[in-house]
């Protein structure tokens, strides 16, 4: 991905947009989940420290923690190279979805989704439900409902805190 936003902008350092909410949502998960390569940061040219200037890359330290996040999970829970962009899984539900059908699926859910919906289509089979935290990192935990099985249109639940933030889920097959 590249050319993330306007010229001017990119990514603005960390002591003007600490969370880096919408670079996040929207060009980081958004990109890889719809089968990026990658994602390319520059430094928007209106603020200190920009792409011709900077020396000190600490400056975005936080959206560098936040793209090693979304390595970490990719590397070590999808094989991600086998799986394709599968946005209409998701019923009435704002987001991002890659799956390899059957088997397994990531979901990114941009801030303050409610109660996702998600289609298991013509699948029988019985897949555990585990929540990411892409601002933090960290490990899978469980929110309220931890399985999903059946054909058709499926609830995922809550994240386990802070619903009204941006989360991912992981739906295995077990």
């Amino acid at each position: 991905m590249d050319e993330i936003g306007m010229w001017h902008t990119g990514v603005m350092p960390d002591n003007i947009n600490p969370d880096h909410d919408t670079i996040r949502a929207q060009v980081l998960w958004g990109s890889l989940l719809a089968g990026a390569a990658g994602v390319e940061w520059y430094f928007g040219a209106r603020y200190e420290g920009n792409d011709l200037s900077t020396e000190d890359w600490r400056s975005r330290e936080n959206m560098w923690d936040q793209t090693r996040y979304a390595l970490d999970f990719f590397n070590q829970n999808l094989p991600f190279w086998e799986m394709k962009p599968a946005d209409d899984l998701l019923e009435e539900t704002e987001g991002y979805c890659i799956a390899k059908p059957g088997e397994i699926y990531a979901v990114y859910l941009p801030i303050g989704t409610k109660e996702p919906q998600f289609s298991l289509e013509d699948s029988e089979n019985t897949y555990s439900v585990e929540w990411y935290n892409p601002r933090a990192g960290g490990q899978l935990i469980n929110g309220n409902i931890t399985e999903i099985s059946g054909m058709g249109i499926q609830p995922l639940g809550n994240p386990p805190v802070d619903p009204e933030k941006d989360w991912v889920v992981l739906i295995r097959m077990k």
